[in-house]
């Protein structure tokens, strides 16, 4: 009798499970409100999205491509809730704007059977700087006519616009690096969660998000803490960030950043080239923004960053009320941070094609 008992247990939870599952992924939707979705073919066949945002007004060029950070997808750069993305924030300025999502997240699709040789099942930052980036700025052209792009990525994005930035200096106009961490000396408490990267929970990171939606936002724990700075982001965005732009941790993406970790280094995992030590030869004017409470990458590490960059520069700190992706979500992040992104990049825009001003470098704090 136990048996059998316990067997209708298990279904009924299984069954619940399910239902929670489909009533907060339809609760907690959130859809951007993007003009039109283009497809970028990479050359190993995978087909990545970029959701298209048309300047409104008067148009200004170079577009603009936003590239999300790890284990998010293009949502984090244009949010389902209006008033905190940021590529609609562009487009009232009249920029052409294009979130990308990188393979294995949001709309990218692998190949379909009879499309070829089938690309590796696993990829990391280097696949996603031979591959995919060349293809998103390939299909940018396409739509726009434009060679170059105004590079905008927060974390991960961050860091591949940087090595962007000195792999393809000839197609990136300018750069606004939010949160980018290309040192590793100062995140101690990253050191430890990365000592947790084989965990199964990570690879089901999307399918966790949603089922913990509903509830979530209550409490503080530690490691939320370091990505997301809860006492400033509403409890109502934050939970649609988690049903909406969460996505699967990616196990050799996760495997290149504990070799940073380990290493204090930027470097594709071959290790034959060091990303971090090209960025003295990048000459694209540049922005770097960065939050006090931001675990994964304090004023220290972006302010060094910073330091290293051989183009035109600025860094603006945004003190102790910010954090990692309250830079884009946090409650006052639309009239706090975006107009100093889009000052930059409205700066960027008339500078285009012109050669460089000068290494000005003006470090400030909000």
């Amino acid at each position: 009798m136990a048996l059998p008992v316990a067997l209708l247990a298990a279904a009924a939870l299984a069954v619940l499970s399910v239902l929670h599952y489909a009533f907060w992924s339809w609760r907690l939707r959130a859809p951007t409100r993007e003009d039109e979705v283009i497809h970028a073919t990479a050359r190993d066949g995978w087909r990545l999205a970029l959701g298209r945002r048309r300047p409104r007004g008067a148009a200004r060029t170079p577009p603009v491509l936003l590239v999300h950070g790890i284990a998010v997808n293009r949502q984090f750069m244009d949010f389902g809730v209006e008033r905190y993305s940021l590529s609609a924030h562009l487009a009232a300025a009249g920029f052409d704007c294009f979130a990308l999502d990188h393979r294995g997240h949001g709309g990218s699709r692998r190949p379909g059977p009879g499309a070829g040789a089938a690309p590796p099942r696993r990829w990391n930052l280097d696949t996603y700087l031979r591959e995919d980036v060349p293809a998103a700025l390939d299909a940018v052209r396409a739509a726009t006519g434009e060679d170059r792009v105004l590079w905008v990525g927060h974390s991960q994005g961050a860091l591949m616009g940087m090595a962007a930035c000195a792999l393809y200096p000839e197609r990136i106009a300018a750069l606004v690096a939010l949160a980018g961490p290309a040192h590793f000396d100062a995140q101690a408490r990253v050191r430890r969660l990365v000592a947790l990267r084989r965990l199964p929970g990570g690879r089901r990171l999307r399918l966790v998000g949603r089922m913990l939606a509903p509830v979530s936002g209550f409490w503080h724990p530690a490691p939320v803490d370091l990505a997301v700075h809860l006492r400033n982001v509403d409890r109502a965005v934050y939970r649609r960030m988690l049903a909406n732009a969460l996505e699967d941790l990616q196990p050799d993406v996760l495997e290149q950043f504990a070799a940073f970790v380990r290493e204090d280094s930027f470097r594709s995992m071959d290790g034959r080239v060091d990303y971090r030590a090209l960025l003295p030869r990048c000459r694209q004017p540049a922005l770097f923004l960065c939050g006090e409470k931001d675990g994964f990458a304090p004023p220290a590490v972006v302010e060094a960053s910073f330091r290293r960059w051989g183009g035109p520069k600025r860094y603006w700190n945004f003190g102790h009320g910010y954090g990692h992706a309250d830079l884009l979500l946090g409650r006052h992040a639309p009239e706090v941070v975006f107009p100093r992104i889009v000052e930059f990049l409205l700066e960027a825009s008339r500078a285009a094609g012109s050669a460089p001003a000068g290494d000005a470098v003006r470090s400030s704090r909000a």
